[in-house]
């Protein structure tokens, strides 16, 4: 089995509370066709059978919905390599990869894992790079944490999540502190009963200059 093209890599960030695995999950659940592999630090809330283990060495579980997850536990290179060799077993082509990043990740050292290795740029390419962030205490997490900020600056697009529990006010001051860290990215509003698929996936925002 060869693939004719490059996968597709998603990388979802966002500080800690902001929604990651929650969205995520929802994106999975809804009717897309396609064969994914998700690489999570934790399970968290992806609802995974324990008892379909396809490689114990890095921990591939097939999920509920058919799709694969990955625990990154060791270096993302070898997670990678790993869902390739499962790839190839199964006679399989993944249409996509989805990297959630833990809360306090930074960005940039994970999307330079894919331009430091030349096998990775063989296989993979760069999607886009989408940054969550908590609608009611992004400027605190913005004013206290680096990590916060880092993500932001790094994103294509960012989506403000939990606008439930914020006001306009609140809302209109962290949209102008987004602006200032990173006025090329787009800034949309996410809803958690209307998250469409391809408005996550296939955007191709993501440019290594």
């Amino acid at each position: 089995m060869t693939y004719l093209q490059k996968i597709p890599v998603t990388i979802i960030t966002g500080f800690l509370g902001s929604g990651k695995t929650t969205v995520i999950n929802q994106l999975l659940q809804q009717p897309h066709q396609e064969r994914i592999a998700v690489i999570v630090n934790e399970y968290g809330e992806i609802g995974v059978d324990h008892q379909l283990v396809i490689n114990s060495e890095e921990e591939i579980f097939q999920m509920n919905n058919g799709c694969l997850c990955c625990t990154l536990r060791s270096d993302l290179s070898n997670v990678l390599h790993s869902i390739l060799e499962v790839s190839k077993e199964q006679e399989t082509v993944f249409d996509r990869i989805i990297i959630e990043t833990t809360g306090l990740a930074e960005p940039g050292p994970i999307v330079q894992t894919f331009f430091r290795l030349p096998y990775l740029q063989e296989y993979f390419v760069i999607d886009s790079v989408m940054t969550l962030v908590d609608a009611v205490n992004g400027l605190h997490q913005i004013s206290h944490y680096e990590e916060s900020v880092d993500q932001i600056a790094f994103a294509d697009k960012i989506w403000l999540t939990k606008l439930d529990e914020a006001d306009n006010r609140a809302e209109y001051f962290l949209r102008q502190k987004l602006v200032s860290l990173n006025p090329h990215a787009e800034i949309e509003r996410l809803d958690k009963t209307d998250l469409p698929f391809d408005h996550f996936f296939g955007q191709q925002l993501f440019d290594a200059a």
